[in-house]
């Protein structure tokens, strides 16, 4: 479980100066007594359909009110869709496949936490070759791969759920901008691969994000930005943070949030480099 996500991937590039809005784990499972019935009234009416023990906890369930402000009805079509979509594309399996082939053109890794747990995505945009792969026709294999990258960092939350106990409901990625430019990343080519994968982080994974921190952050970066606000809603692009190249900015906000221990060099942290 080494290649991340990009959950959010491209989603990284999305906003040149945006505020930060963390949800606390102790605020997002924070009910109202009107949320609580309709929890337990949503439970009810989805439960038998879910298939995976991780579908039955609370956490999960609750993105799918909250995506829906409460809306029970609306809740339970939306997650229905998911379902649906899993068992058509064979989402479940996903982590099981080879991608061998992908993993070290779009490299990615999920082996970092932050300090309150949660499962971080990082990627260096100057090691994709965006568009190359979608010039080699395997624009629409990059974005499986990117899909199998989510489904390990969101399968992580919900292992730390039920195996450790941990009240980790969300994922952190963190991703460093430096050497990203329009021609490779950006291109013609290459912005219907994000957008479409965007669209599936927004249908698919509803309150997966926590943060989204770029480092490293170019002008450039608006080419995508423009592209992709669209498609993103508010707590999406409320979550993400960019940083330009001083290091004196990004370095104590990153301090504060997770340790130099589960940061590697490029992010001002001792972990030693992932070997691929």
């Amino acid at each position: 479980m080494t290649k991340l996500y990009v959950s959010t991937l491209l989603l990284v590039i999305l906003m040149w100066s945006c505020e930060l809005s963390s949800i606390s784990v102790e605020k997002y499972l924070t009910l109202t007594a009107s949320q609580k019935t309709a929890l337990d009234r949503f439970r009810q009416k989805v439960e038998p359909v879910l298939h995976a023990s991780y579908m039955k906890q609370d956490t999960y369930l609750i993105q799918w009110l909250r995506d829906r402000n409460f809306d029970i009805n609306s809740a339970e079509q939306k997650l229905l869709e998911n379902l649906k979509w899993r068992k058509e594309n064979g989402i479940d399996n996903m982590r099981n496949e080879d991608w061998s082939d992908m993993s070290l053109d779009i490299p990615v890794t999920i082996d970092t936490y932050d300090k309150t747990g949660r499962p971080i995505g990082v990627f260096d945009i100057s090691d994709w070759d965006t568009r190359g792969i979608v010039l080699q026709g395997r624009g629409q294999r990059a974005l499986r791969y990117l899909m199998s990258c989510v489904e390990n960092i969101t399968g992580q939350v919900y292992e730390r759920q039920e195996k450790f106990g941990m009240n980790v409901t969300q994922v952190v990625v963190l991703a460093n901008a430096d050497g990203f430019n329009v021609i490779q990343h950006a291109c013609p080519v290459c912005l219907p691969l994000w957008i479409q994968f965007v669209q599936l982080i927004e249908s698919y994974y509803p309150e997966a994000l926590d943060e989204f921190i770029i480092i490293n952050a170019t002008p450039a970066i608006q080419v995508v930005m423009e592209a992709i606000k669209p498609f993103l809603r508010k707590t999406n692009r409320d979550a993400i943070k960019v940083f330009d190249a001083n290091k004196a900015k990004w370095m104590p906000y990153m301090d504060a949030k997770i340790s130099k221990e589960e940061r590697r060099k490029r992010y001002g942290g001792t972990k030693p480099p992932f070997k691929y």
